[in-house]
């Protein structure tokens, strides 16, 4: 089996399991000889086929380390995303590979395994996170929250050079805060083995799960007139947990900002929160009228969530992502309790042009 091969079976096998992958999140990528195989932006790893993979020359990643960017947050990415295509193999013109790639080309492993299941964020995006993931797991390396892209290449290479300083040995696993894991190696059997050993020590932690029996009935009147203030569809949820979060304003704070980047591109960066009587169409405009986009998910007090997209599927993956961050909310009691993103961090992630490609592939 090739190496190529090897990559699209097990990206479809984790990418197959909800736990671990939702929409078109999660990375993968391998390394042969000269080539590094990195999953296409936007692409789903439950179906990708080999030629959803881009082939990117290994010499010309490595050179971007030698050159100086702008300062400058949207001109320093520009020039970065410019030499990263540049870096692409011929015949791969049309493809747009992960913003990632930088990262996964720093593990020396051939293979890299990047995901953000709720089960790992509970960790991620927790008050005391990032104690608890020095006491849980000790050779790991802990990222700090950054900005994505080029910086977060960049501080990456920094702790991943000093954790071979000190320990001598290279990083097989990073847990980056309000954002995911990466783990590195040279066959997919010990991707599983790490993983595998990650989920377990994290749920004995978990004594609390997320309750999604129903509990609360659907308003069809009100999910219709939210479809159409949006323009498209709505999906409601009457989970029991997210009917809790949903009683006060109070008990709201965990999910009113977003947990990851994941979160943004799903369900925008905020929820609408209506409380009991508030006027929907008032509401909604203001809303649109606070951030200039209308809101994608809707929390109403003691009634669950309406989930809204353009099409079905858009609204379906609203509502995955929506109890996704409900699970992250409820594991980050085990750990201090939730923090979301900052809000400078949130605002770079709304007006950076890789998130908003990546948005659209998900249409």
């Amino acid at each position: 089996m090739t190496i190529l091969q090897t990559l699209t079976d097990f990206s479809n096998r984790y990418g197959a399991d909800p736990d671990l992958v939702l929409a078109g999140g999660g990375n993968t990528s391998a390394k042969d000889g000269n080539v590094l195989y990195i999953k296409g932006s936007g692409t789903a790893l439950a179906t990708i086929t080999a030629d959803g993979f881009v082939a990117m020359d290994r010499r010309r990643l490595d050179g971007m380390w030698d050159k100086t960017y702008p300062e400058a947050d949207d001109a320093r990415e520009a020039a970065a995303l410019a030499d990263l295509m540049a870096a692409k193999r011929p015949g791969e013109e049309n493809k747009r590979p992960s913003v990632e790639t930088l990262l996964h080309a720093l593990f020396p492993q051939r293979y890299v395994l990047h995901l953000h299941p709720a089960a790992v964020n509970g960790l991620t995006c927790a008050v005391d996170g990032k104690a608890w993931a020095h006491r849980l797991f000790a050779h790991t390396v802990w990222i700090d929250a950054c900005k994505p892209g080029y910086v977060l290449a960049k501080r990456c290479r920094a702790c991943m050079e000093a954790y071979k300083a000190e320990t001598g040995h290279d990083a097989q696993v990073l847990l980056l805060q309000n954002h995911g894991v990466f783990f590195a190696a040279d066959d997919p059997q010990t991707l599983d083995d790490l993983l595998a050993d990650m989920l377990d020590t994290l749920r004995t932690q978990y004594r609390e799960r997320p309750d999604f029996t129903s509990a609360a009935a659907e308003d069809a009147q009100l999910g219709a007139r939210l479809a159409a203030l949006y323009g498209g569809v709505y999906r409601f949820n009457g989970s029991a947990e997210a009917v809790r979060f949903s009683d006060s304003p109070s008990s709201m704070a965990p999910l009113m900002k977003p947990f990851t980047p994941d979160h943004i591109v799903y369900c925008k960066a905020f929820p609408l929160y209506l409380r009991a009587g508030d006027d929907a169409e008032k509401a909604f405009a203001a809303y649109r009228a606070a951030y200039g986009f209308a809101p994608k998910l809707c929390y109403v007090q003691h009634g669950g969530f309406y989930a809204l997209g353009e099409t079905d599927k858009q609204a379906a993956t609203t509502a995955l992502l929506a109890l996704d961050a409900v699970k992250i909310a409820v594991y980050s009691r085990a750990f201090g309790g939730a923090l979301p993103q900052s809000d400078a961090l949130t605002d770079f992630i709304v007006n950076w042009e890789v998130e908003a490609y990546r948005a659209r592939k998900a249409e």
